[in-house]
């Protein structure tokens, strides 16, 4: 009897260890799946005060309460995209003609020989004034006298040293002249030297005594 209840004991323990026996492997399962606690040492590892101010970055690392510049809707503002490009093209080439190369209607001209000399050589220096018609069609001066030109020698300072109407008569008539296309006129006069003086450079001007007011100025010196 005692027999067999030491066998029936024995059968009754025998599971009990055979599950005592494979719960270890079951805790080692567990261990492998489970989810370790991050490493504070790792450069990966971010703490909740680093995270929640990295929440305020974004990608750029741009601060998301920063002012971001708006384009305006309106398509003919001044600070919209299309307009600063304009803008900044039209700066660059402000000095540059862009547009078609136009021959003006008239060209003046004024020669003087000789434009440097010495004063005890020349008493007086030839002067010729030019007017060129540029255009297809003719052109017209009209004149309230006699005179057509006039001549005024200044110096440095811009005080008259010389006027070549001075002292010449002109009579109160009214006079036209027609320059045809393509074609000048020219006045060939003669300007006295005595009121200058040497070392000096003084500025001749020739102009028109017609409506349409032409002119054209050339420099020279004394020695």
């Amino acid at each position: 009897m005692k027999r067999a209840a030491i066998i029936l004991l024995a059968c009754g323990l025998a599971p009990l260890a055979a599950q005592e026996q494979f719960r270890p492997a079951e805790r080692d399962a567990a261990t492998a799946f489970a989810i370790a606690p991050p490493d504070m040492n790792s450069p990966f590892f971010l703490d909740p005060q680093a995270a929640s101010r990295t929440r305020g970055l974004d990608y750029a690392g741009r601060d998301l309460n920063d002012t971001v510049a708006e384009y305006p809707k309106s398509r003919n503002s001044e600070d919209t995209a299309s307009t600063r490009i304009k803008k900044f093209f039209a700066g660059m080439f402000s000095s540059v003609n862009v547009g078609p190369l136009r021959t003006p209607p008239t060209t003046e001209e004024l020669t003087v020989e000789p434009e440097k000399f010495f004063l005890k050589d020349r008493r007086e220096i030839n002067v010729t004034y030019t007017i060129r018609n540029n255009t297809k069609k003719m052109t017209r001066l009209e004149y309230p006298t006699s005179q057509h030109m006039d001549i005024v020698t200044t110096d440095s300072k811009g005080g008259v040293v010389d006027r070549w109407s001075d002292d010449r008569a002109f009579v109160p008539e009214e006079g036209i002249v027609v320059i045809n296309p393509k074609e000048r006129i020219e006045y060939q006069e003669k300007i006295p030297t005595r009121e200058m003086k040497p070392g000096e450079s003084y500025k001749i001007e020739a102009s028109s005594a017609s409506q349409e007011k032409f002119s054209a100025a050339k420099s020279v010196s004394t020695e």
